[in-house]
Parts: C-alpha cells; structure tokens; sequence
C-alpha cells in the first residue's frame, strides 16, 4: 500500500513539474506591441527594420529603410551615476510616414538608464521609410549605451 502512495504522489508531483515546463502564457505586451497590433487592425502597413548599425542587415525587396538624421545622446542620469549603472537599453520606437518617434518604450537595460534612454528616443529623426515608393511606418529598436 505505500509503495502505491508514493508511486501516485511521484507521478502526481511530475504531472506538475510538466504542467509548469509547459506555461505558454503570453508575456504581457508593450506600449509599442499594442500600437502596432492596433495600427495592422486597420490595415496600415508597418515594417520592422534595423535602425542603427544596420550593415549587412537583411532589406525586403521594395523596401527602403530609414536613415538615422538625429539621434540625441541621453544624459546619465544622477541616480543612476551614483549607483554605477551602465550597459546597454533597447528602445522600441514606432516611426511615422515623416520619419519622427511617435512612440518609445525600453524593451531591455538597468531600469535606472531606461528613463534617458526613452527620452532621447523620441528625440530621434529619420529619413522616412519607403515600400514599393510609398511610405511607411516602421517599428525598430535603438540601443543606447551608457559607460
């Protein structure tokens, strides 16, 4: 009799250890995600591209990316000075039919740098994006080092 119990309590505690292994509960979208689910709801054709440092980077055909015109370095914050923070933050932005950030969010990088980093992202101006000659709006990331 107890070696049946604890054969159904094994199989009972791998049927959850699997379960769990399995989650594929969606991650919670960004601000940007959203926009651009919502923008492809009504048909607007919204490209992802490479922003910056994009040699070598893969171009649809008909398509011409954008070109970095401004790109605002962001200030270290104080804060984030006295506690030595530095690395990289990704930014996702949203660029419209003129080539300007209508939305930014960071999507990686200490949380201390995140705020500079999004701020100087909406700052940022490009040439506009072209498909098939017509513009385009497009969804990329820019990367923000701070030392």
């Amino acid at each position: 009799m107890r070696k049946l119990f604890l054969l159904a309590s094994l199989l009972i505690c791998l049927t959850s250890v699997n379960a769990f292994a399995q989650d594929t509960t969606e991650k919670p979208k960004n601000s940007i995600d959203k926009a651009v689910d919502e923008a492809r709801e009504r048909g607007e054709t919204i490209i992802d591209s490479c922003l910056v440092d994009c040699e070598g980077a893969s171009v649809r055909e008909g398509f011409e990316p954008p070109k970095v015109d401004t790109l605002p370095k962001p200030p270290t914050p104080p804060i984030a000075a006295a506690a030595h923070a530095t690395g990289t933050v990704e930014v996702k932005v949203i660029i419209d039919l003129e080539g300007k950030v209508i939305a930014a969010a960071a999507i990686s990088g200490h949380p201390l740098l995140q705020g500079a980093a999004v701020s100087a992202a909406r700052y940022a101006r490009f040439t506009p994006a072209k498909y098939n000659g017509e513009p385009v709006k497009v969804v990329g990331v820019i990367p923000y080092t701070f030392q």
